[in-house]
């Protein structure tokens, strides 16, 4: 039984993309993967809980991706069927894909009897990725593989950072959501309006440097402080919806300090801080109807 962690971004989201930091956390909703051999047949994943099963070489995402890792780990040549166990909702921006792709990674390493290092692990996840997301910026798979909590820039990766745990609520719009489109979104205006769009971007990695230091010396309010302007960055970008406003706006009134969307934005997720109050946020969000809980975020 291998396991790789979900995550969210708590401030940075699109920024990352322009090459500023974002920071963001592992939580402690997971994938977890096992294997066992058979007498033959290609590698295959079925993972219950998505509604999902695929074979390593069809002609899917998944399927694709399932025959990268297995190349890649030297376990092509084995007949394997893995089986996922996904705490993760999946398409919320929680990093379900690389969390079940470094599971599976992981698992299928072991089944050809082989130790990668965790570098090697996330260079094949990765991999896999692109598959689905086509130029993943690595965040994903860089906290589902090593937990904690980062300030991630692409080019140098995950630093991470040492700091408590964080309790947070987490609850989804049910909206559906492409990450390709929020982030070609950002890019048009970048392109349209450069010196007002950077300007933006370059103020999300630096909120995200800030609250990094932030949460290292236990700084919930200030952290709040830059979730919350975050939050009005990203609308402004016009990465917020009706279901994320309203999400947002009933964490408030449950007593939250901050909410706001975490992820690509368009639907998806949306992430509270409440300190004494997480359980009155997921309630209000579960009495709209949402699918809502908390988590614990770095740790």
């Amino acid at each position: 039984m291998i396991s790789a962690f979900g995550k969210v971004i708590l401030v940075g989201e699109h920024a990352v993309v322009h090459g500023h930091p974002a920071l963001a956390a592992a939580i402690d909703r997971t994938v977890v993967a096992r294997f066992e051999g058979r007498p033959s047949g290609p590698i295959s994943l079925s993972v219950p809980h998505w509604n999902l099963t695929a074979a390593a070489g069809e002609a899917s995402a998944l399927g694709e991706a399932l025959a990268i890792v297995a190349r890649e780990v030297g376990a092509d040549h084995l007949s394997v069927s893995l089986h996922a166990i996904a705490e993760l909702p999946p398409g919320a921006g929680l990093g379900s894909s690389a969390a079940l792709l470094v599971a599976v990674t992981r698992a299928l390493a072991a089944a050809a009897g082989r130790r990668l290092p965790p570098e090697r692990i996330e260079e094949i996840a990765t991999a896999g990725e692109r598959c689905f997301h086509g130029t993943p910026s690595g965040i994903d798979v860089a906290l589902a593989s090593r937990g904690g909590v980062g300030l991630f820039r692409r080019g140098s990766g995950l630093s991470m950072i040492p700091a408590p745990p964080i309790e947070l609520a987490v609850g989804l719009t049910g909206e559906p959501r492409r990450t390709g489109d929020m982030v070609a979104r950002v890019k048009a205006s970048l392109d349209a309006r450069p010196q007002e769009t950077g300007a933006l971007l370059a103020e999300l990695g630096r909120r995200a440097e800030e609250a990094a230091g932030a949460i290292a010396h236990g700084e919930l309010g200030a952290l709040a402080a830059h979730m919350t302007r975050a939050q009005q960055i990203l609308a402004g970008l016009g990465l917020s919806t009706r279901g994320i406003d309203a999400l947002c706006d009933a964490a408030a009134r449950a007593g939250a300090s901050a909410a706001k969307l975490t992820g690509a934005g368009g639907g998806g997720a949306v992430i509270a801080l409440a300190p004494g109050r997480t359980g009155e946020v997921v309630a209000a969000w579960r009495s709209l109807g949402r699918e809502a809980f908390a988590v614990t975020a770095g740790g």
